[in-house]
């Protein structure tokens, strides 16, 4: 089961929020990611890694601040930014 503690709905911004750290390396992007789709997909079985390379996920917007990335997972849009900022809209 994944963690999903440091996820919160925002009525704002219609999305599930949370931010990733990779300046120490203990919460990617890509993890950051899995946990904001687990809270908004609770009945998603499959694992992040059909959807988009965690690898090159984390590659393209750690240390860029400027960079977003955009791609779809199930029925939700997940748009996580270089600045931390990680939102799933369903």
């Amino acid at each position: 089961m994944i963690d999903t503690a440091g996820v919160s709905w925002s009525e704002e911004r219609g999305a599930y929020i949370t931010r990733f750290d990779d300046e120490d390396g203990d919460y990617s992007p890509s993890v950051a990611v899995a946990e904001a789709v687990a809270s908004a997909l609770e009945d998603c079985e499959r694992p992040l890694f059909d959807y988009v390379d965690p690898d090159a996920l984390d590659a393209l917007v750690a240390g860029s601040s400027e960079t977003t990335v955009s791609f779809e997972v199930e029925s939700t849009t997940v748009t996580v930014h270089g600045d931390g900022r990680v939102l799933v809209r369903i």
